[in-house]
């Protein structure tokens, strides 16, 4: 084998490879691109997927393989994401070329643990009393993390529908658990499958959705059937075109993105476009749709959701034409609705309001300075009507706060003031940020404001390891509301002003998203990940991936555990899943391999062991690697 450059080296189980060269094809640029942007990767890797002669496919399977979201015997966090961004015919295919590739395997996979009693799939009243585990025990409602997802992705299961709140409002949707029992039926328009598809006829008294991911043949059947039923004037309660609309005109003639016209239908009751997360509707397609509103005869609200939506001129000619027809327009994510005399947004009911609080309020770092403020708008009014806001999530768009902690900057320069019926806040930034102390505190502060608090997490940065006494106030250490720090697996004890390890349940989910140890990071970050990581394996809790980013320093000849860049000794795992190491332009000897792939034989669920963006040796002896590693490849690209 040639040494690598600048590759990848796998020692992985065989039939995983085929299967990624399989699942690239797969995955074309809008895919990898919506993907990419549910798992918020990274800025700079979105925009290697627009490069000229990049292999789109191959780029996000190895960036995912990486990651731990696909492994060699579980790729349960990609269906479920795939099914979570409304790609529920990839995800069938994905599961298919797996359960292929899978049966290749069966002789080697005889050896692994059934993952049926894996305690990271049993119910959690059925897991292991928690050892040295913080004695916060689960919070009504779940954890922050819980909720975080829950509000990601507003989307229920494939093929469960449930009534919505109000007309006009996407029902309140979970994350999509993948099952083995899809149906055999649902192809996606992109797998370009030349068999004829099974269409099951549409529920006209239900919510009948388009879906981007339907084959055109699929699209066609369902226009087909809901003209039929507008033709013989029977109501169709609500049509929902889910990210497959793809342009209108002034005239407010629709197209998808299959480049098929939707129709006007006469006896429509409510349409709502749901388009790509974070799309700005122009002047022009917002007129399209309000023309093709002023057209149905029937159609009493027309509702937008995951897009940005401009003002109109209070001059707009089709603005009378909405207003004389009492059309409602609604602007689901803020809680506003269009005020047809003035062509501006304004608040919505309060009935709205409280339902947009309940399921949670999203701010993030590409939506424009206008939404932001229509946001804050809604936000204060719950407050000063005692309106709680479950959850209040600020993604990558938080700058700065304001030492009396009353108020945060957000990117976009919109102040957000600090709010009185806040249960949860969530705050994630940039990878790797460094909050100081005294920043800290004040984000304390802001969050004590509120009468309701119950937690404040922090994701994707470093905090300071204690605090000084003065920044915490006695009436702020009384009420010990929970803060944690989800890539540490810690809560911040505000009395005693320091972190210990968080609730089972915090590790647990941490756990199955993977952990990414950083070189940048300080020692003290890397002794409180080592300590969850430690108490994790402890309770035999599933550690799905640990990547050690450029942190890698060597293996201990002595006690076989992996000592970090910051010089912090991470021991062995009984319960580590897959182990991946990050080392860029590094040239790794065989000690080093040998050393890594036994450091993994401690761990009898660990299948995989990957080497990326490193020089590996021309060979490594496997006599030394243990039983169930030793069949496997080991290869570099």
């Amino acid at each position: 084998m040639d040494r690598l450059s600048s590759g990848v080296g796998n020692l992985s189980l065989k039939g995983f490879g085929p299967f990624k060269v399989q699942l690239a094809d797969h995955l074309n640029y809008r895919t990898s691109l919506r993907l990419a942007t549910f798992w918020e990767y990274s800025s700079s890797f979105i925009g290697s997927l627009k490069s000229e002669n990049a292999d789109v496919g191959l780029m996000m399977v190895n960036e995912m393989a990486e990651r731990g979201e696909i492994q060699s015997d579980d790729i349960s966090m990609l269906t479920n994401a795939l099914r979570q961004c409304r790609l529920d015919g990839i995800a069938t295919a994905v599961e298919k070329i797996f359960k292929d590739n899978a049966s290749q395997t069966g002789e080697q996979n005889s050896e692994r643990p059934d993952k049926s009693v894996n305690p990271r799939n049993q119910p959690p009243e059925t897991r292991p009393a928690p050892q040295g585990v913080g004695d916060e025990g689960q919070r009504q409602g779940g954890s922050v993390m819980q909720a975080v997802k829950m509000f990601s992705r507003l989307e229920q299961p494939a093929g469960q529908e449930a009534a919505p709140r109000k007309p006009g409002r996407t029902p309140i949707k979970t994350p999509a658990t993948p099952t083995s029992g899809a149906s055999p039926t649902a192809k996606s328009a992109d797998q370009g499958s030349q068999n004829t598809e099974t269409v099951e006829p549409i529920d006209i008294n239900s919510h009948v959705t388009i879906k981007a991911t339907d084959s055109r043949q699929k699209q066609q059947s369902i226009i087909g059937q809901l003209k039929e039923a507008s033709n013989k004037g029977t109501p169709i309660r609500e049509l929902i075109l889910d990210t497959s609309f793809g342009t209108i005109d002034e005239s407010g003639s629709i197209t998808l993105h299959s480049d098929l016209v939707l129709p006007l239908f006469s006896t429509l009751l409510v349409l709502t476009v749901w388009t790509e997360k974070g799309r700005v509707m122009t002047e022009t397609e917002l007129t399209g749709f309000l023309k093709y509103g002023s057209k149905s005869t029937k159609l009493n609200v027309l509702g937008f959701q995951s897009c940005d939506l401009p003002s109109l001129s209070s001059s707009t000619e089709v603005l009378k034409e909405i207003q004389k027809k009492r059309l409602k327009v609604s602007w689901v994510d803020t809680a506003h609705c269009l005020d047809t005399s003035s062509g501006s947004w304004e608040m919505d009911t309060i009935d709205e309001v409280r339902a947009d609080c309940e399921t949670g309020v999203g701010m993030y770092k590409h939506w424009r300075k206008e939404t932001h403020e229509l946001q804050i708008k809604m936000l204060q009014f719950a407050s000063e009507n005692e309106i709680p806001v479950n959850l209040l999530i600020l993604t990558k768009c938080y700058r700065s706060v304001t030492p009396d902690g009353t108020k945060i900057t957000l990117q976009s320069g919109q102040t957000l003031p600090a709010l009185s019926s806040v249960k949860m806040i969530n705050i994630t930034t940039e990878d790797g940020r460094k909050i100081p102390a005294d920043e800290f505190a004040h984000l304390l502060e802001f969050a004590n404001k509120s009468q309701i608090i119950e937690d404040l997490s922090f994701q994707r940065c470093e905090l300071p390891s204690t605090l000084p006494a003065s920044s915490v106030s006695p009436e702020m250490g009384s009420r010990n509301f929970k803060v944690s720090w989800l890539s540490a697996g810690h809560c911040f004890d505000l009395y005693l002003r320091t972190w210990k390890i968080a609730d089972l349940d915090t590790i647990r989910e941490s756990c199955e998203l993977g952990i990414v140890i950083y070189k940048q990071c300080s020692s003290h970050m890397h002794k409180l990940q080592v300590h969850f990581l430690t108490v994790a394996s402890q309770n035999n809790v599933p550690i799905r991936l640990i990547n050690l980013s450029d942190s890698y320093r060597t293996v201990d000849a002595t006690t076989g555990s992996i000592i970090l860049e910051s010089g912090v000794m991470l021991p062995r795992l009984t319960s580590l899943g897959r182990l991946s190491i990050n080392a860029v332009g590094r040239e790794l000897t065989e000690e080093d391999v040998n050393g890594l792939v036994n450091y993994s034989n401690h761990s009898s669920r660990c299948s995989e062991v990957d080497f990326y963006w490193c020089f590996l040796p021309w060979s490594v002896p496997t006599d030394r690697f243990p039983a169930h590693l030793r069949s496997g490849k080991f290869q570099g690209k």
